[in-house]
């Protein structure tokens, strides 16, 4: 019976692991990972310990589930432990954990479900941070709400706020990126505005100071992309050069040493790039021929070049043909032409979405092989997840696989009822057409 019980339900998730979801978006938080459609559906899966699926349950899910009560969605962005999303009419909404307000609500009460924002409209594109939450309005304005100890809601002091705020000296913005405690902006000439944390030199401008307001980078023009790690920042300009700056231990700044840059420098030996990523402590650029660019850490293995040696250098991945590249703390992601998603680097937590727990060295296909995917950006808050379990006192590169594999068999499958009903008549189907046989 627990045999056919396993049976129905690998069937069950393959089953769903191929339903077509047109994925034109897929982001990562804390553990958990947000998937938009280009239907305008918001899916999720994963770590649900404050509501952040927003599946209206506290459960984890190791497959996609629908987040319902929402209107037709076209952006959307995972925070440390909530997500966000926008919907046509430009309305914001936000679910899961709130002990900021980073979900701009009166109280700091989690929701499992999404809740409208009220405070805030005219809104194209949103990005969560650590504690704190940005949204893009349609006439170049940031509005940041949450966790401001670091300066990070660019309100020029370091209070915290429960609804947004106007993020003071940036104005004609068209693109935002944050990941910790300090955000980049890219305005509509291509000049690079920061503010927030700077220990490390992050925000480029020279120093290491923080900023409580938006900051020009000056040193930087003509860029189209930008990218933040935990404690670096990278950028791309309209020739195809990748500049980076901040902190770099593991050399992931691919300047040849592990020396901190409080200014963008030029990466040196890449071809032209045409996309850029950043994991908390590497760094990832696809070139104009499709192929994959990492360096930085790899005691786990993200670099994807088949060892677990860090470099300080550009080092080219043995995959061809990508159009699309993620990075989350651990691991790397891309996706292919013909929309295969492929992964690599550490999965002691499963979140390679490939069967099993073994670190990849080197890409191997993702079971999540959502047809029509065109981004990908996984789990890039995944070392503050770590640190928090460090300060909780857990193991972090552990994880109970014999509870993780039941999980994997078990979770959500209450929501899918259909694919289970599919999966028995399947069996049964394919058990009446042996017994003939014989």
């Amino acid at each position: 019976m627990n045999i056919l019980k396993t049976i129905v339900t690998i069937l069950t998730l393959g089953i769903i692991f191929n339903i077509d979801l047109s994925a034109q978006y897929i982001d990562g938080g804390n553990q958990h990972t947000v998937i938009l459609t280009k239907n305008g559906e918001v899916w999720t899966m994963g770590k649900n310990e404050y509501g952040e699926l927003g599946d209206s349950t506290f459960n984890r899910r190791v497959y996609p589930v629908h987040v319902k009560g929402l209107p037709k969605i076209i952006n959307a962005s995972r925070g440390y432990k909530h997500t966000l999303a926008v919907d046509e009419n430009n309305h914001v909404w936000t679910w899961g954990w709130n002990n900021y307000c980073q979900l701009a609500s009166q109280e700091p009460v989690n929701f499992c479900f999404p809740q409208r924002v009220e405070f805030i409209d005219d809104v194209i594109a949103v990005e969560g941070g650590h504690w704190h939450s940005l949204a893009l309005k349609k006439n170049g304005e940031v509005w940041a709400w949450g966790h401001n100890f670091y300066g990070e809601l660019g309100s020029g002091n370091r209070e915290h706020f429960q609804r947004p705020i106007k993020v003071v000296g940036a104005k004609d913005i068209i693109k935002i990126a944050s990941v910790g405690y300090f955000t980049l902006a890219i305005d509509e000439k291509g000049d690079i505005w920061s503010w927030g944390d700077n220990n490390y030199g992050q925000l480029g401008d020279g120093t290491r100071k923080l900023k409580t307001q938006a900051t020009k980078v000056n040193s930087l023009k003509n860029i189209r992309e930008v990218a933040t790690g935990w404690h670096h920042a990278m950028a791309l300009d309209d020739d195809g050069k990748v500049w980076m700056w901040g902190n770099n231990p593991y050399g992931q700044l691919g300047l040849g040493d592990t020396l901190v840059r409080t200014s963008p420098q030029l990466v040196e030996g890449l071809p032209r790039i045409t996309k850029i990523a950043c994991g908390s402590w590497h760094a990832m650029a696809l070139d104009e021929n499709g192929e994959v660019w990492t360096w930085g850490r790899n005691e786990n293995g993200m670099l994807g070049n088949g060892n677990l040696i860090n470099s300080h250098v550009p080092v080219k991945v043995e995959l061809k043909g990508v159009k699309d590249i993620g990075a989350g703390c651990f691991q790397s992601l891309a996706i292919d032409k013909d929309d295969h998603i492929f992964v690599w680097g550490e999965n002691w937590n499963g979140q390679l979405g490939v069967w099993g727990f073994e670190r990849q060295l080197k890409p191997a296909k993702c079971l999540l092989d959502f047809k029509g995917a065109t981004h990908f950006n996984y789990d890039q808050k995944c070392y503050m997840a770590q640190l928090a379990e460090q300060e909780n006192g857990n193991p972090v590169n552990e994880v109970n696989k014999e509870e993780a594999q039941t999980a994997s068999l078990a979770s959500g499958i209450d929501s899918n009822y259909f694919y289970i009903s599919f999966g028995l008549n399947l069996i049964l189907v394919l058990m009446i057409f042996l017994r003939r046989a014989q």
